[in-house]
């Protein structure tokens, strides 16, 4: 069976990945212990003025759970055109030898930049040990398609309507969450976190079961995104960070953020598959190329931005400023790079399958002008 072309949730797919490498570009704009660098200004603005703060918040609060919606939704989908088999093969081929290369060079290198001079080759070589960063998402989902290709391979089906109830209960595992942040925890480490896992499982089997279902989102996404942006993500926010970037609040307030920060997530996602059919139902080459570029770039960015920061750090000029370059510059060079290197080479025929480059149009046949009189 030949596979439907989902130009929509390829570029919504493409869309939260350059998520991503914005929000990571952001990051050292705002508190938070765990990244390398930061601005003296993030531990300087409050919560309320921090406009990184909000723009984090808003993508960390969904980018991720709609990821995992699409990767179960295109899961099933390989499921229904090529079988069991060929779905794990090409799990490995476009997730595991990705995941392998950026354990010996991505992963590496954001430990070096941490760490400095004092970085040797035998560090180099076993950093994915201690975790996995960004690319943690590759072996959550290569752990999710083994599970259901076991459940598939029992008969399970994902057709009935209780798949429905995946939606509350995502509460629990964000109930469970311990990091202070508007969405979910991230764990990077190879034992995967269990509130982490459950909590991802529930979109990609949700994805699963819209697939199997044949569900479409066309209409009223913005009734899903504006009260999501407007209601919500304030509401979620005020009840995190009640004492600057501390939480001070009671246990039943950590439960309506939790209750608060799940209806975001599911909310924005169904928002987003809507308001992407609506405008990229039709195919498009430049948007099917950022979506093919996207994979590459998000996979290897990050101590490319961790870098640009700690370069741009003692810079005299905006933040604004700093943030821009750092996003622009990276951006733009890996699709260079990717356009050059990339995107016609095995490298992205692993990460995208086989691209052909397009013919350049060819040349118009010279006729000669008759003579006058002729």
């Amino acid at each position: 069976m030949k596979m439907a072309r989902f130009h929509d949730f390829d570029a919504l797919r493409g869309f939260a990945m350059l998520l991503g490498i914005l929000l990571h570009a952001g990051v050292f704009l705002v508190p938070v212990e765990y990244w390398p660098v930061h601005e003296a200004w993030a531990w300087e603005t409050p919560p309320e003025a921090n406009v990184y703060a909000w723009i984090l918040s808003v993508i960390h609060g969904f980018r991720m759970p709609l990821f995992f919606l699409l990767s179960g939704f295109f899961t099933a989908m390989l499921w229904q055109s090529r079988g069991l088999h060929a779905l794990w093969r090409h799990r490995l081929k476009r997730l595991g030898l990705p995941l392998l290369a950026g354990m010996f060079t991505v992963v590496p290198a954001i430990r070096w930049l941490e760490a400095g001079v004092d970085f040797t080759l035998a560090q180099w070589l076993v950093a994915w040990m201690e975790g996995l960063d960004h690319l943690w998402f590759l072996w959550y989902l290569l752990l999710l398609a083994s599970a259901f290709i076991v459940a598939a391979r029992l008969g399970l089906t994902f057709r009935h309507p209780a798949w429905w109830l995946l939606v509350p209960m995502t509460i629990a595992p964000q109930y469970a969450m311990e990091e202070l942040a508007f969405g979910p925890d991230t764990a990077d480490g190879l034992i995967p976190a269990g509130r982490v896992f459950a909590y991802y499982a529930a979109f990609f089997a949700f994805g699963v079961y819209f697939r199997q279902r044949d569900i479409a989102v066309r209409r009223w996404w913005a009734v899903a995104i504006v009260p999501s942006l407007l209601l919500l993500l304030p509401a979620g926010v005020a009840l995190l960070y009640d004492e600057g970037f501390e939480y001070a609040g009671a246990v039943w307030v950590w439960g309506v953020a939790a209750v608060v920060q799940v209806a975001f997530a599911w909310l924005m996602c169904f928002g987003s598959m809507g308001l992407f059919r609506w405008i990229f139902a039709r195919e498009r080459f430049w948007v099917r190329y950022l979506s093919d570029a996207s994979y590459w770039l998000y996979l290897t960015h990050l101590p490319l931005v961790i870098g640009a920061q700690m370069l741009l750090v003692p810079w005299p000029i905006s933040i604004h400023l700093k943030f821009l370059l750092i996003s622009a510059t990276i951006v733009a060079g890996l699709l260079v790079v990717y356009q050059v290197g990339v995107r016609y080479t095995m490298v992205g025929t692993v990460m995208n399958g086989p691209r052909t480059r397009r013919p350049a149009p060819s040349a118009r046949p010279m006729v000669p002008r008759p003579e006058a009189g002729g």
